[in-house]
């Protein structure tokens, strides 16, 4: 598995603005703005769910495949087959070895202000 990179940054904004929920990510934003830094995994945690929940709903789940894919270091179609678990722990698992509260400020910045 691979850390986050400068064009994951890009891709999840295309990400929110697909989904929808691009109020809601800010919401957190802000609560990460507001928390602890042993809570800052949670709430990051919270925010990739939310986008998960978002496009499950609109029935862009493909987004989420592609996004994940080379981070996790396999194809689209490889994320889609995990067990649920599995796909669970890996997103476990870039939420601790990446600074999402840094993440997430710049997904914020590519979206604009408006």
């Amino acid at each position: 598995m691979r850390n986050l990179i400068t064009s994951d940054v890009f891709a999840f904004a295309r990400i929110v603005k697909t989904s929808g929920v691009r109020q809601e990510l800010i919401d957190k934003l802000i609560e990460l703005q507001n928390v602890e830094s042993a809570d800052l995994k949670r709430v990051g945690l919270d925010t990739v769910l939310l986008i998960i929940e978002a496009l499950a709903d609109k029935k862009a789940e493909r987004s989420i495949y592609d996004f994940f894919a080379p981070i996790m270091e396999m194809t689209a179609d490889e994320v889609a087959a995990l067990p649920a678990n599995e796909f669970i722990e890996a997103v476990k698992r870039i939420g601790e070895e990446n600074d999402l509260a840094s993440f997430f400020s710049f997904v914020s910045g590519a979206l604009g202000k408006n």
